[in-house]
């Protein structure tokens, strides 16, 4: 076992080497110069054998070093502090819940060091290990593989479903987000940005306007427009970065925000229009119908019409009228429905019966 050096104060930075808890520490990933996340933690692989097996996992280790710089030593502790409890718990409550789109949490704990009482200590989360994110997993395709891409956005969309099932908005949808398992597919990790409903005190972004990326965010969000209806405010997000992830994966790397923002006129962008935002409204409804339209061509023609209704309610840029237009009053962020959408889809894709269903819909 390796003791982390005695001239070492931020220990979260040299785990390499040190057992937590029977799980070795064996190699610090570097992060990818375009993460926008997890800028408090340092990953890990980590493995750990079990009688004649090795398990190989995935360590999120909280590195404290930041508070020492900051101007209010005890309010960034508290803060620190409260995004792992935040993080932990809400991960621990998914799993009592069995939510098996959403990602396994295996352990979590503190390491101090040894006999290093001065160096500050290290929190973190062990979760399972997966094998990539949707960006790895699509640069392994030439060309656009139908069935894949519907199955794992129906898996993601099952994933949404059950943390809002449970009063759990996920706040940063993205692809680097949705995280692959053999023989099991997509399940959704990272919970840092989450929010929980009745609870916005306790999560660490809860009261933010815009918990997760800002590329992602919807409209409103960027005119600093926020409803008090918490699921308005937190679930409308989540349906808006969903469609958001769809028109991602069917043209690989496009994000509805970018190309609304370069649809509207000068004048019309965020932090340069002077008034309210119902008052933009209209013309960011102009800018999105020709984002729809620029975008048909990406989308194989036997399911065309049906992305694009979906991307369409997802991505409303009228926040109250946000989600399937078939839902009851009071229930239009319910995922249940496009759900269903995507298994029928990813079904038929899967059996090479899209073509059928086309001609069945003229």
């Amino acid at each position: 076992m390796t003791s982390i050096p005695n001239n070492v104060l931020y220990a979260a930075e040299f785990l390499e080497g040190t057992v937590l808890n029977g799980w070795l520490v064996t190699k610090k990933i570097p992060k990818e110069k375009d993460s926008t996340g997890g800028f408090f933690s340092i990953p890990y692989l980590v493995e750990k054998r079990e009688g004649k097996i090795t398990r190989h996992a995935f360590l999120k280790a909280f590195n404290f070093s930041k508070i020492t710089q900051s101007s209010d030593f005890t309010k960034s502790l508290e803060q620190y502090g409260a995004a792992f409890n935040f993080e932990k718990d809400t991960l621990a409550l998914c799993k009592d819940k069995g939510l098996k789109r959403v990602v396994t949490l295996l352990e979590s704990g503190e390491y101090r060091g040894l006999n290093n009482d001065y160096q500050i200590p290290v929190s973190y989360i062990i979760f399972e290990l997966a094998k990539g994110d949707a960006r790895n997993e699509m640069i392994k395709f030439k060309a656009l593989n139908l069935a894949w891409t519907l199955r794992t956005l129906h898996q993601t969309v099952v994933g949404l479903h059950q943390l809002h099932t449970h009063g759990i908005a996920h706040q940063d949808l993205k692809p680097s987000n949705i995280l692959f398992f053999e023989a099991f597919g997509a399940r959704i990790g990272d919970l840092g940005c989450a929010d929980l409903l009745n609870k916005p005190s306790k999560s660490p972004r809860g009261l933010e306007p815009i918990a997760g990326a800002v590329g992602y965010a919807p409209p409103e969000l960027l005119y600093d427009e926020t409803s008090n209806d918490w699921k308005i405010r937190r679930l409308g997000t989540d349906l808006y970065l969903l469609g958001n992830l769809i028109v991602f994966f069917f043209t690989g790397g496009v994000s509805v925000t970018a190309l609304l923002l370069l649809k509207l006129n000068k004048s019309h962008k965020p932090h340069l229009w002077p008034h309210d935002y119902s008052s933009v409204l209209p013309y960011v409804k102009d800018a999105f119908e020709h984002v729809l339209e620029d975008l048909k061509p990406n989308f194989p023609s036997e399911i065309q019409a049906e992305i694009c209704n979906v991307i369409r309610y997802l991505c409303e840029p009228d926040p109250k009228r946000r989600g399937h237009p078939n839902n009851n009053d009071g229930e239009q962020h319910n995922l249940e429905r496009i759900v269903s959408k995507f298994d029928f889809l990813a079904t038929g894709a899967e059996y090479g019966l899209l073509k059928l269903y086309k001609n069945g819909r003229k």
